[in-house]
């Protein structure tokens, strides 16, 4: 699986598990092992795709960044930090280079535009989280360590809610990964669980849920020994989904570099990634610019990469038009280029699919500041905390705008 599609899993695990309604879930520790699961590849760091999930849930801690446990040692770097305003990773001996072994990230630091303040961010189970129970600041529930599981196991419990959901996307992502995660630990000698994995099974099928994009060639796959007889299992289901190598184009085709136009099958979880990453891109550059001034070259990019955007979003739409999640992509993308009724149009739309998503409330509640109508302002950011009493985000938009 490529970067951009172990983000989606994790992103998409994070959404799934938010939204299940089953109260006993153990979301902090599962967010904690899914963010362990994704530091295993080389993706980017993106926490703050879904920040206000994982901040509701306590998986993630905020404070200002004086509270940092060595601060009074550190001061003026710290404050260099914040005179600077931008996103900085914080190792165990903030001053040091970093270093895996001796010097690993221990959280990290951005400046929030709605508070208007330099903010430290600690996850659970990180060596500032730890700091921080050592000093006290955290005591209680949030001084216990998130709860270490298998890969198996959090699987399922992320399938369990996708199945629910009736999300096939999820479910074929996990579907498609964990046979590598069977392969690192046959090679790592480490204990699979199979009960897990038959579980799991049972759900991708039962939901018809396996795509053939990204399923390996059947001739490709491991014969005898264990390894092999657990593939030969675990993609029957697929089996008349499966090519072989001789059905492959003698070059490999580049999906990324193919524009949707051409007679390529792509998923609306692909065309949503993609969404998703020209977002974040978009943000980056605008916060860029706020930072050191207007750059037209920079602008002109933000502008190529609103339209492209737009394109796939509206692609997706197209394929999973009952999806609020593509939707509220879509009609951030609106609210980034400024066409406020378009962007009210996909948030509202996304809203009559998920009423209670406390996550479209707070998008429509943003947009309204843009429109600078401040009294739907305010009512979006009051059914944010109807829906979620201990939402900070919107506590701290509601004493702005009041």
């Amino acid at each position: 699986m490529s970067m951009h599609e172990i983000e989606s899993l994790v992103e998409l695990s994070v959404y799934s598990l938010h939204e299940s309604k089953d109260e006993e879930l153990d979301r902090r520790s599962l967010f904690y092992n899914l963010y362990q699961l994704q530091q295993q590849f080389d993706t980017g760091f993106t926490h703050f795709r879904v920040m206000d999930i994982l901040i509701q849930h306590r998986f993630v801690y905020t404070f200002p960044v004086t509270a940092h446990p060595a601060y009074a040692q550190h001061a003026a770097y710290f404050d260099a930090l914040a005179a600077g305003g931008k996103f900085s990773f914080i190792y165990t001996d903030p001053e040091k280079e970093w270093d895996a072994a001796t010097n690993p990230v221990a959280g990290y630091a951005n400046y929030d535009h709605p508070s208007a303040s330099y903010i430290l961010y600690c996850d659970a189970g990180s060596p500032l989280w730890e700091a921080l129970v050592a000093k006290g600041t955290l005591t209680g529930n949030d001084a216990v360590a998130p709860e270490v599981t298998d890969v198996f196991t959090l699987a399922y419990e992320v399938a369990e809610t996708a199945a629910e959901q009736e999300n096939k996307d999820l479910l074929n992502s996990w579907y498609q990964l964990l046979p590598y995660m069977v392969m690192q630990a046959e090679q790592e000698g480490t204990t699979i669980n199979y009960k897990a994995l038959e579980s799991i099974l049972e759900l991708v099928v039962s939901k018809d849920a396996i795509s053939g994009e990204g399923l390996p060639p059947a001739d490709e796959l491991p014969v005898g020994g264990e390894l092999g007889k657990f593939c030969a299992w675990w993609y029957e289901p697929a089996k008349d989904k499966m090519k072989t190598t001789a059905d492959e184009p003698a070059e490999e085709i580049d999906l990324d570099s193919i524009p949707f136009t051409q007679e390529v099958e792509k998923t609306a979880t692909w065309y949503d990634a993609q969404v998703r990453r020209y977002l974040e891109e978009i943000n980056q550059a605008i916060a860029s610019m706020e930072d050191n001034g207007h750059d037209d070259a920079i602008q002109e990019a933000v502008g190529n990469k609103l339209a492209q955007g737009l394109e796939y979003a509206a692609k997706a739409v197209e394929l999973a038009p009952n999806d609020p999640g593509i939707l509220v992509n879509k009609g951030s993308l609106h609210l980034l280029q400024e066409n406020y009724p378009a962007a009210l149009a996909s948030y509202d739309a996304a809203l009559t699919l998920a009423p209670d998503n406390t996550f479209i409330h707070l998008n429509r509640a943003i947009l309204f500041y843009h429109m600078e109508n401040i009294p739907a302002a305010i009512a979006s950011f009051e059914r944010v905390l109807e829906l979620e009493p201990g939402n900070e985000f919107a506590k701290q938009w509601i004493s702005v705008l009041k």
